[in-house]
């Protein structure tokens, strides 16, 4: 009996979604689509695929050896468009890229005309999520290539199935009103100042408590910001300083930046799906373009 291949990557999408609804964010159909395709699929092999009486769609035991042969099938198209790629010098097909807002508008902006140039076949598709989570969407198919954040002392982001490139190193920088910058000289001189933080556990978090052991402080949390505009804007505003890692440096108006010792940097990676047949040559292109690197902001 023949399997028709795209009903397979449907079928895959809802066993790694969990459910209907994911599968149908991850695929760009209606989730009556994704249904619908399911049931043929049933129907053509004369079995029940899913266990439907959890709350979450559940492969039953012929589901289950089918998904392990349609991850094979999945491969093997990876190493045929890994093929034609080689042999022609060209890839083809959407790569959608997952970033948060400092590394759209600084990293992947730059990117997207370097991929168009480099490989006309690549159309790039950017998606904002927030910076947590992200390797879900990536894991279930919604986005093929994700921009991620770590903090210098963070490990690296990994997992079975995730290919990890470091991007660039991205020093922090600490904002301030000029008449401010120029008394910081070191993490002592950063005692008995405001601060608009960043929450707690995320990148700029960080830094911030490097620089509180170092200065042997309690920092005074005036504000709390996860969007690098609004915590220039409250700098700008006089409602204390900031650290923002130096990709951002391009909004900054009316604020100073300094280097203090102990700061540190911020790490951006790429990540993507890769199988025993290795990864795919759109995304491929894709990496190399955000490797390259964008200009420095000036601040």
């Amino acid at each position: 009996m023949d399997v028709d291949p795209r009903r397979l990557r449907v079928f895959l999408a809802v066993v790694r979604s969990e459910g209907v609804v994911g599968a149908s964010r991850a695929l760009h159909l209606t989730p009556q689509a994704v249904s619908q395709q399911i049931a043929t699929l049933e129907d053509e092999l004369g079995v029940q695929l899913f266990d439907r009486t959890r709350r979450r769609l559940a492969p039953t035991a012929v589901g289950l050896t089918l998904a392990t042969h349609a991850e094979r099938v999945e491969a093997e198209l990876v190493a045929a468009g890994r093929a034609v790629a080689a042999a022609t010098g060209r890839a083809s097909g959407i790569v959608r890229i997952a970033a948060f807002q400092s590394a759209i508008r600084w990293l992947v902006v730059e990117a997207l005309p370097i991929i168009r140039a480099e490989q006309p076949g690549v159309t790039p598709m950017v998606i904002e999520l927030d910076g947590r989570g992200l390797d879900r969407p990536l894991r279930t198919g919604e986005v093929d290539l994700v921009v991620d954040e770590r903090d210098g002392d963070q490990p690296e982001p990994s997992g079975r199935g995730i290919a990890v490139h470091l991007l660039r190193r991205d020093p922090y920088r600490v904002v301030a009103l000029p008449s401010v910058a120029r008394t910081l000289h070191g993490p002592r001189s950063l005692a008995g100042v405001r601060w608009v933080a960043s929450p707690a556990n995320t990148a700029c978090d960080f830094p911030l408590q490097r620089l509180a052991r170092l200065g042997r402080f309690e920092p005074d949390v005036a504000h709390i910001c996860s969007y690098f505009p609004s915590i220039l804007a409250l700098v700008a505003a006089g409602e204390g300083v900031a650290i923002i890692p130096e990709l951002a440096l391009g909004d900054a108006r009316a604020v100073e930046a300094c280097s203090i010792a102990g700061l540190g940097a911020r790490k951006l990676f790429a990540l993507q799906r890769t199988s025993r047949r290795g990864t795919e040559p759109a995304v491929d292109a894709a990496v190399n373009a955000l490797r390259l690197g964008p200009r420095a902001p000036a601040p």
